[in-house]
């Protein structure tokens, strides 16, 4: 099928309602790094993300946050999801945990449009780390900020909290705030502003209130690709 004959399935999609074959052949597509394709899907995804942000909040199942939580390390078989569409995952990831776990109106929207602005930067470079302990990705864009989104992160003792880190080429770490994980081990923390100087990013258990320079070992280190 052509991208004109799908071209009416890219919201469908988008949600996960797509019929066959059109959802195949849009997967086929995609697969092949299909430009048009890649456009429209992306406008789609953009669209119904900006729909559940005007939603009103409401408390979503636990099992939500889980499945969607559970993305964060993609299978194989949606390797082109992972690759040919970076912004495509941290949409459904980033934006999707945004709008469940935020409950005040007046909080979700200013943080679904920050986030929002650093998946849909151009120049935003995803970074995924992963082993035993903690699984996740980095989303850097050198000037709207970055989108930090983890699961199975260990659990800390009274009075100790996570920091991010941004890692310049050269001098020292720059604290990038302070945060907590839900009681089932996930996070996502959010932090505005330039990072066109991170070379790689970092996460690092310091006490409550946190630290100016990092004062134990990093739990997570993960290099981000230079800017082309």
């Amino acid at each position: 099928m052509t991208c004109e004959e799908l071209r009416n399935d890219y919201g469908a999609w988008a949600l996960g309602t797509a019929d066959e074959p059109e959802r195949s052949e849009i997967s086929l597509h995609l697969d092949g790094d299909c430009d048009a394709c890649r456009r429209g899907v992306r406008s789609a995804m953009l669209t119904v993300a900006n729909l559940a942000a005007l939603a009103q909040p409401v408390d979503p199942p636990k099992s939500l946050r889980r499945r969607i939580i559970a993305m964060v390390s993609p299978e194989p078989a949606r390797k082109w999801f992972a690759v040919a569409f970076p912004w495509a995952v941290a949409a459904t990831l980033g934006i999707a945990l945004l709008v469940v776990s935020v409950r005040k109106p007046n909080a979700s929207r200013p943080q679904f449009e920050e986030a929002l602005s650093i998946l849909n930067d151009p120049v935003t470079r995803d970074a995924s780390f992963g082993d035993p302990a903690a699984r996740g990705r980095f989303y850097v864009s050198p000037t709207k900020g970055v989108l930090f989104i983890a699961a199975h992160l260990p659990k800390l003792d009274a009075g100790r909290t996570f920091e991010m880190w941004i890692i310049p080429a050269s001098g020292n770490p720059i604290p990038a705030g302070t945060f907590s994980a839900l009681a089932d081990s996930t996070a996502i923390h959010l932090r505005p502003g330039p990072a066109a100087n991170a070379a790689a990013m970092a996460i690092s258990v310091e006490p409550s209130g946190g630290s100016a320079q990092p004062t134990t070992t990093p739990i997570i280190v993960t290099k981000l690709q230079a800017l082309s």
